[in-house]
């Protein structure tokens, strides 16, 4: 190919919009989706919404995130501990903020209370410091095998002050995750 072919095809290639900023992971996603889980229940969400995302877009753990640089989409899930975010995703978002919101396309919440567990989008929202279109909150779940002893003994009180049997709970909507991924998909074509 001719020098004059190259420097065509980069003017052909700027002329649509195409910059390094926005090239593709070196696998060839342009979405990663980052979450923040204690117990596993954000994780399995986030890699729901993967699915319904066709697979086009890396999934990681936020404390894992690295060089984002690639994506030119970003998706934000976090669980929710005695109303905050997860540590390690308020963290990041502390230190990272800046150099992501304008990419980030959608925010989803995990909680044991499930889908009313929307007023922590809000949180999530301020956090980042704007509010995305697509936001979703979505139920978790707790295994009292898996608590900590500070949750276990935290949730134990809970229960037992709103007099209710502590017990296992699975409020994951696979669907919902799915559904969730799908309206996501349709945002980034």
């Amino acid at each position: 190919m001719s020098a004059k072919n190259l420097a065509a095809m980069a003017f052909t290639a700027l002329l649509l919009g195409w910059s390094p900023r926005a090239a593709l992971s070196g696998d060839g996603k342009s979405a990663v989706i980052l979450y923040g889980s204690r117990y596993g229940a954000t994780e399995q969400s986030a890699r729901w919404i993967a699915a319904g995302m066709g697979q086009e877009a890396d999934v990681r753990a936020v404390k894992d995130a690295g060089d984002l640089s690639a994506y030119r989409f970003i998706v934000l899930g976090s669980g929710i501990y005695y109303d905050q975010l997860h540590a390690e995703m308020a963290a990041f978002l502390s230190a990272r903020k800046d150099e992501i919101k304008d990419r980030v396309v959608a925010l989803f919440v995990v909680s044991g209370s499930g889908p009313d567990g929307a007023p922590y989008l809000d949180t999530f929202a301020e956090a980042l410091g704007r509010k995305p279109a697509l936001v979703k909150a979505l139920g978790g779940w707790f295994k009292k095998d898996r608590l900590s002893p500070e949750d276990f003994s935290g949730l134990e009180a809970y229960f037992k002050s709103v007099n209710q049997p502590f017990e296992n709970s699975d409020k994951t909507d696979k669907n919902a995750c799915v559904e969730f991924g799908k309206e996501i998909l349709k945002t980034l074509r």
